[in-house]
């Protein structure tokens, strides 16, 4: 995982005792979205709920400093409804282009994840009148240019002069700006226009990135030009932003060879638009780059690139040959050379249907990967692979992957097992037999090893001393590992404390970790890593240690009511006053079941005042699904328990049961939580002391 450096600006912020206020601030926008290197500007977040109390801002990637700007509000206006909030955005000159993460820290808690275009043109702000083009508004070159469809039928023009033979590059985010946004259920569709000054319709460009537009022309005429922007679908929405980079730099979409290793002389082909006449640069990356997918600038003659991906590994790296490798069969037959794995190919669909193939050895029973690196790395390849026996039969195939509840157009053979030995055939293609030169693509090829993966629901976790906050991991094994992890966290701050549980070896047990902050610890803001460790036993009787970083999943709001999750770049633990619950106190902590047996837990909440909204109690993280489950193989929440506290409540009660061929375990940590739903889809949690449930031998 690339390291991510956090930006904290504090102002002077009253820290006494929050009023009851159940919402932590969700982000929905940011007005202008983007911010140009080397300056300071002010923009303005727009949130659902309040940012009343706003202390911070953390933007991920570094060089970028955030800094509220106190609101005005009404002296006699105790709890002013702030969803409107400007702040200051510092960028350094050497920062990263680029989209960050953005949060605001307030006493309620930390907020949901915005989305902050960092770009090397001075940024333009859409005007209140440019829907027509009279209206339109007048910009200069190079730029990017921030708007809105805020209306259904919203139409954005923007009038620009340029010389006679000029090209220009138009890069639009917006769609894909959006994914990120919690309570945004629909999304924006935008396409660009370019009209000439009577109107008339000279280039156009839809879906690029994703749902965005982009777009490089020449301008053969000098004069003056219209940028029209708009919602392909005439839809609107006051979240709908958008920026434009328009400049007349050389843009570079992904690179050729995608595959590249750190610390080694690398010759490496740009592709895209506005390119030098050789677009060939020689450079050394550097050697602390981590393996995995890097941004990195390249070094043409007057100036660098844009950021472009690439996929950085300690294999060795081979290269498509020129010889012809369009027939699997043919190169089985043919008794062509293997290669010797593991290793990593880089290639290119050429043309259209193209098809290239690659012949390996293995021995029976061998386990094998295949894992395509290209859609992920701005590649134009929508790919589809398989292996093929010298009958030209296909003996495994796969077209797109999925990691972890995110999907993608690369593909994996994962863990296939040979069924004899001798040689085979990997063959890559496009899924719609398109080609060209950005159809550029790295397959890594490996012996399919145990691991796992981690996920945590959600991405931030608020606390406050008396009231401890919770984070629930699931697991993903791989590979015939199937045995415990114990998580484990960095980064936590002084005066909190991390009591770390286990995953057991079930696959139906997840893993939690309860935060506590002590009765004196201050507020704190700090980006934490979860992470989990395990010891597999390999075939020979080897032990070998496993170990995996927690990817933060924040929630978000599918149309029609669901909840579903979007990876995020950091997970925030935050000490904030304290708020609606201000304590939770249980009869007992250590449960010991016989199997068979149930026990009670009595539950007691102390609310603030006047606060008497619905309070759920539960042991698991269940909202519309269910995310994670730490209690022990057999162990159940029993219907007896009394979960709901309703019109200012305060007693309740969690009765477990163990069933009569519940597994004997010791001490599993189980989260025990009280929440409190903003809506239909959020909840804010808050957590007892660390519950340990142990399943005694019958």
């Amino acid at each position: 995982m690339r390291r991510l450096l956090l930006a904290v600006s504090l102002f002077a912020a009253s820290t006494a005792a929050a009023s009851a206020q159940t919402a932590f601030p969700m982000l929905m926008s940011l007005k202008p979205v983007a911010v140009q290197v080397g300056t300071t500007s002010e923009i303005t977040v727009n949130s659902r709920y309040s940012m009343h109390l706003a202390e911070s801002v953390l933007v991920t990637g570094g060089g970028v400093l955030g800094e509220v700007v106190p609101p005005e509000v009404k002296k006699d206006d105790k709890t002013p409804n702030v969803v409107a909030l400007k702040i200051k955005i510092s960028v350094a000159a050497d920062a990263l282009p680029g989209v960050r993460d953005l949060r605001v820290v307030t006493a309620h808690g930390v907020s949901t994840v915005a989305q902050l275009v960092v770009v090397e043109d001075p940024v333009v702000a859409e005007q209140a009148k440019n829907d027509s083009i009279a209206e339109a508004q007048a910009i200069t070159l190079p730029a990017t240019v921030c708007g809105c469809f805020e209306k259904a039928e919203d139409l954005d023009f923007f009038k620009f002069n340029v010389e006679a033979g000029q090209s220009l590059v138009f890069h639009v985010r917006s769609q894909r700006l959006q994914d990120r946004i919690h309570d945004l259920q629909a999304h924006s569709d935008p396409i660009l226009t370019i009209r000439n000054a009577q109107g008339s319709t000279i280039a156009a460009a839809d879906n690029v990135f994703h749902g965005d537009p982009f777009l490089c022309h020449r301008f053969e005429q000098a004069g003056e030009y219209l940028l029209e922007m708009r919602d392909v679908r005439y839809n609107g929405n006051q979240y709908w932003e958008y920026a434009v980079e328009i400049h007349s730099r050389p843009f570079v979409r992904s690179v050729f060879p995608l595959a590249i290793a750190a610390g080694k002389e690398q010759r490496l082909s740009a592709i895209g638009s506005q390119l030098p006449a050789d677009p060939v640069v020689t450079f050394t990356p550097l050697n602390e780059l981590p393996p995995g997918i890097n941004r990195l600038r390249l070094p043409f003659v007057e100036r660098t690139s844009n950021p472009v991906a690439t996929f950085v590994t300690t294999l060795p790296v081979v290269m498509e040959s020129a010889d012809d490798n369009n027939d699997a069969t043919k190169l089985l037959t043919a008794q062509a050379s293997a290669l010797s794995l593991p290793c990593v190919i880089n290639g290119r669909i050429e043309q259209p249907g193209d098809v290239d193939c690659f012949v390996f050895e293995a021995k029976k029973d061998d386990k094998l990967s295949f894992e395509v690196k290209a859609r992920r790395l701005q590649s134009e390849l929508d790919s589809t692979i398989r292996i093929v026996n010298d009958r030209g039969a296909t003996l495994v195939e796969n077209d797109d992957l999925r990691l972890g509840k995110r999907g993608s157009q690369d593909s994996w053979i994962e863990t296939w097992t040979t069924p004899a030995d001798g040689k085979y055939a990997i063959e890559i293609r496009d899924m719609h037999l398109r080609g060209g030169d950005s159809f550029v693509y790295a397959i890594e090829c490996t012996h399919a090893r145990p691991y796992f993966n981690l996920y945590a629901d959600t991405d931030k976790t608020n606390l406050s001393p008396g009231v401890n906050g919770v984070m629930w991991v699931k697991v993903e094994r791989k590979n015939g590992f199937t045995g415990a992890i114990q998580l484990h966290v960095d980064g936590v701050p002084e005066g909190i404390t991390a009591e770390c549980g286990r995953i057991l070896p079930d696959k139906s047990v997840d893993g939690c970790i309860v935060f506590k902050a002590t009765p004196e610890a201050s507020r704190a803001v700090s980006p934490i890593v979860i992470r989990g460790t395990a010891v597999h036993a390999q075939a020979d009787g080897q032990m070998v240690e496993l170990s995996a970083i927690a990817v933060p999943y924040q929630e978000t709001y599918n149309p029609g009511g669901g909840r579903n999750h979007w990876p995020v770049d950091q997970h925030i633990l935050a000490v904030i006053p304290p708020h609606d619950i201000r304590g939770i106190k249980l009869s007992a902590t250590d449960i010991k079941l016989k199997p068979g047996e149930s026990k009670t837990i009595d539950v007691t909440i102390e609310r603030a005042p006047d606060f008497k909204a619905n309070i759920s109690l539960d042991v698991t993280m269940t909202h519309l699904q269910l995310f994670a489950d730490t209690l022990p193989p057999g162990v159940t929440l029993d219907g007896k328990s009394k979960t709901l506290l309703s019109n200012g409540a305060t007693q309740g009660t969690i009765t477990l049961t163990a069933a009569k061929t519940a597994t004997p375990i010791e001490r599993q940590l189980v989260g025990l939580t009280a929440n409190i739903s903003l809506n239909f889809v959020v909840k804010t949690t808050f957590c007892a002391e660390p519950v340990f449930v142990t399943v005694d031998n019958p």
